[in-house]
């Protein structure tokens, strides 16, 4: 892998689902990029995958799997790496990312578990990110999982992270959520974790609900007042990192297209605000 590789700042973005495409078929929503769940696009007829294009030649895709396992005691599993390699030939998203975490021989698709933290893993998920990337002719993001229940780890959170990452030569997603859920269990500062990252490893965000205080009339072009414990942390990482790519996710609810939009364009005017305020 190349060190010196450069991926772009695409932007604020979302998750593009089910909901949305017809949205996205004919038309161009304001928005700077999109990203897709890897598995939902897998074996998909060639009706799904046309869909895929036209949006893509619109907008840059971004490719999110929950099924590598790169933690995982068992051999890496080809013929998903296959089906992988197959996808990301297809659509040429600007990166691919999945979780750095594990799966249990019989848990279903998407339950991540966190590794331990240790030096063996350390080795393990290394050499199978090198082996992944290797095969894939290029890097991957991989993304922290939450940390729900107290635990005692051999090697600090971060440290295992900037290790894989410097390592393997690999990238990092940051999940602003998740770090929140980790730091409040594990009694760690979020701010000293970020603070922590080598800057040229993080090349994505997913940003959660955050609480807005803005107009009853519901403004997307008002500047809103934020307090916010998510916002407070992704503020520490604009400080940190300056502008990078950011996803608003939501998780609990499925918000209509336009409420998403509304939201992004709200959090993109925050941010710029706080980078030439300070």
């Amino acid at each position: 892998m190349n060190q010196n590789a450069v991926l772009p700042n695409l932007g604020f973005g979302l998750r593009l689902r089910a909901d949305y495409l017809p949205s996205f078929i004919g038309s161009e929503p304001e928005l700077d990029w999109l990203e897709i769940i890897t598995e939902n696009y897998l074996g998909a007829n060639e009706e799904t995958l046309d869909q895929l294009d036209k949006i893509r030649s619109n907008y840059p895709i971004v490719m999110h799997g929950i099924s590598l396992a790169i933690g995982s005691p068992w051999p890496l599993d080809q013929a998903y790496l296959n089906q992988l390699k197959k996808l990301v030939d297809r659509v040429n998203p600007a990166w691919i990312s999945d979780h750095l975490c594990w799966k249990g021989a019989d848990d279903v698709q998407g339950q991540l578990l966190p590794l331990p933290y240790s030096e063996d893993t350390l080795e393990h998920v290394v050499t199978r990110i090198n082996q992944v990337q290797d095969f894939l002719g290029r890097q991957i993001l991989l993304e922290n999982v939450p940390i729900e229940q107290k635990s005692s780890q051999e090697i600090p959170e971060v440290e295992f992270i900037r290790e894989v990452a410097d390592r393997s030569d690999s990238l990092i997603l940051i999940d602003v959520g998740n770090l929140l859920a980790s730091s409040l269990s594990q009694e760690f500062s979020a701010i000293d974790y970020i603070n922590q990252i080598p800057a040229g490893r993080v090349q994505q965000i997913h940003l959660p609900d955050i609480t807005f205080e803005t107009s009853s009339d519901g403004n997307c072009d008002a500047s809103p007042r934020i307090i916010d414990p998510i916002w407070k942390i992704y503020t520490e990482v604009l400080d940190r990192f300056g502008l990078i790519t950011t996803m608003i996710e939501r998780e609990d609810t499925i918000p209509t297209l336009k409420g998403m939009l509304c939201d992004i364009k709200k959090i993109r005017k925050a941010a710029l605000s706080h980078m030439e305020n300070g």
